[in-house]
């Protein structure tokens, strides 16, 4: 084995970038000293010892709570969940109203605990030692709880939802189910059944279940459980309305010409959505779909915007498009002409056009969207 020659020395940024590869969990660390609490957002925790119980954290050195850890010698490790992104931005910065609105109880030698985190861990500290910026705290964990829930995650500067492989599996190939119409319309869906359909466990139907009832695909009715939602012409009609608004918004604020990169990697969208259609009828529900998400995502994205592009999924188009191809496996019949007569407005910054062909498209997806609730028996 060749040996190592000195290299030159790593660059900061770099470091940065591929140690953010790694996901960690989000947990505040939190103490007190003098009579005053202390919080900080952390992902840098790792426990240590089973026997005896031990874990350690990292915090830097010019933190506050770093200073207070370091001088009470106990601190508690308060887990987030997937819902406390809030938390986990409230504990970040520096500011003195940190523990502003928590409901907090009294841990190991007074130290607060939050009283609504996904688990915490109460400890004291054994051992502390400096390494570069941050001084790394070895501790014996002297109190632990937990709660059902899912932890918030920590990734490329980011926070998310952590997700099992199987849930994620589970709900891809059970909305191909519901989107190709290979289920009962007018019938409960009964979870044991579908976890042996789908050879998972329940517990990843049952996520299935709650990500398709945000999509509009699958409802709950008080007596019969989960079932097919039936199809609504107003609501479809209020959520398309809703697109073309943001798209108008959009479209109206531009300085003009479009780069000829951002054309072509636009139309190259609107070919892929022609690529799941094979004559005249849709030969992938699901990759026509995301195509055509893709292709308005795209529009919208032009703003630089990420709070409009938010708005737009929440709308939840393309689960009321899906819905109604139940009842017609055909796009619309001016759907993807329109789109790169769209593209075209846009590339030539004629405004004026690219308004109309917005609300024209607008006006023949809700037809067809009409349509397709129709043949689908929803209500009209």
């Amino acid at each position: 084995m060749d040996r190592l020659t000195e290299a030159e020395p790593l660059d900061q940024a770099l470091y940065r970038h591929v140690i953010g590869h790694f996901m960690s969990g989000v947990a505040v660390i939190t103490t007190r000293d003098g009579g005053v609490d202390h919080g900080m957002t952390a992902s840098a925790v790792s426990s240590l010892s089973l026997d005896p119980p031990m874990l350690l954290i990292c915090a830097h050195t010019k933190a506050p709570t770093h200073t207070a850890v370091h001088r009470s010698g106990a601190f508690a490790v308060n887990v987030l969940d997937e819902d406390q992104g809030h938390l986990a931005a409230q504990f970040a910065g520096p500011r003195a109203d940190k523990f502003s609105g928590v409901a907090c109880r009294r841990g190991v030698r007074d130290v607060p605990v939050l009283a609504d985190a996904l688990a915490a861990l109460e400890c004291e500290v054994i051992e502390d030692v400096v390494g570069g910026t941050h001084r790394v705290f070895l501790a014996r964990v002297v109190g632990a709880r937990a709660r059902e829930g899912v932890p918030l995650a920590y990734f490329r500067g980011r926070f998310g939802r952590f997700e099992l492989a199987q849930d994620i599996t589970a709900y891809e190939r059970l909305r191909e189910l519901v989107v190709n119409r290979a289920l009962p319309l007018d019938g409960a869906l009964d979870v044991d059944d579908l976890a042996r359909r789908l050879h998972t466990p329940p517990s990843a139907v049952y996520y299935a279940m709650t990500r398709l009832i945000g999509e509009g695909l699958v409802g709950r009715d008080p007596e019969r459980g989960y079932v097919l939602v039936p199809l609504d012409a107003r609501a479809s009609d209020e959520a398309f309305d809703g697109r073309l608004a943001i798209e108008l918004g959009v479209a109206a604020a531009l300085p003009g010409r479009l780069d000829a990169a951002i054309v072509r990697r636009w139309r190259e969208i609107a070919r892929s959505a022609e690529s799941y259609v094979e004559g005249g009828r849709i030969a992938d529900v699901n990759g026509y779909l995301a195509a055509i998400e893709e292709f308005h995502e795209y529009l919208i994205g032009l703003a630089g915007n990420p709070t409009l592009t938010d708005i737009y999924r929440k709308l939840n188009t393309s689960g009321f498009m899906a819905a109604a191809l139940r009842g017609r496996n055909a796009p619309g019949v001016h759907a993807l002409a329109d789109h790169y007569q769209i593209i075209d407005a846009f590339a030539a910054g004629d405004a004026a056009e690219v308004a109309r062909l917005l609300t024209v498209h607008n006006a023949h997806t809700k037809q067809s969207q009409r349509e397709g609730i129709h043949h689908a028996g929803g209500r009209l």
